[in-house]
Parts: C-alpha cells; structure tokens; sequence
C-alpha cells in the first residue's frame, strides 16, 4: 500500500501547493518552478505611488543635503561638527561652551539657530541632572550623525 502513494501526484491533491513528506523527486523539482502569473496582481505599483515614492527619495536627497551644508558651515564658524556642538550645547552651559570655542555666548547662539542645532532651555543647568526633562543624543539628520 505503501508504493500506492508513492506513485500518486500529490500536487493534483493540494490546490494551495502543500505536498506530503515523502513526494518524489519529480513532484519536488514541480515544486522548484514558479507559480503562474495571476492577472488580477500588479506587477508594479501605480504610477501615483510610484511618484510619492520618487518624491520621499528625493526629499530624503534633500535632506542629507541640507544636513551636510548646515554640517560645512557649522565647522567653518566653530571647528567642530554640528553633532559634537550639539552635545557640547547639552552637556555645559552656553556660556562655557562659547568660552571654550572662542566666541561670544550671542553669537554661539545665533549660530545655533541658523543651523538648526537645538540649545537646552533656560535653566536646564539649574535643575538636577536626574530631573531633567530633555536630554540629548544626537543632532537629526546628516550622513555623519547617524
């Protein structure tokens, strides 16, 4: 009874493709071939998907762009990156910082905001590091913060 099965097409048995254990060679080689094509899947998506997609890639293009010349410019007034300026910002007082640098605590400032590097709000150094409501990791965005 055994070599009854063996000899059966189990492929004609299971419409989903689902075959027994012990199928033979040829049946498992059946399997190994693509399915058919069905008519109702697309095989792409549409063409106004296709457009929002080419627009995320290319707003993504934008961004590390503006990541990487807001990057050029902060080293050009500071001499460090606009990642290290933003974990020095968060991790000393903006006049200590400024000190440091060599520059005016305005103008470290002003240089904080026209490249979008994010300073603590007053009195961040006045409250005790545990109760800290914001802490900061890293500058958003750019090749080189990631």
């Amino acid at each position: 009874m055994r070599h009854d099965r063996e000899g059966l097409d189990t492929g004609t048995l299971f419409a989903d493709g689902h075959h027994l254990p012990h199928q033979s060679a040829g049946v498992a080689a059946h399997q190994a071939q693509d399915p058919p094509a069905r008519p109702d899947v697309p095989h792409e998506p549409p063409p106004e998907i296709k457009k929002a997609m080419l627009a995320a890639a290319y707003a993504e293009q934008m961004i590390e762009r503006l990541a990487a010349l807001q990057n050029e410019q902060v080293i050009k007034y500071t001499g460090i990156s606009r990642a290290e300026l933003g974990l020095r910002v968060w991790n000393a007082p903006l006049a200590e910082v400024a000190g440091r640098l060599g520059l005016k605590k305005h103008v470290l400032r002003r240089i904080c905001a026209l490249f979008e590097v994010p300073i603590p709000p007053k009195g961040y150094f006045n409250t005790a590091f545990g109760q800290r409501s914001i802490r900061w990791t890293r500058v958003a965005g750019g090749a080189g913060t990631r």
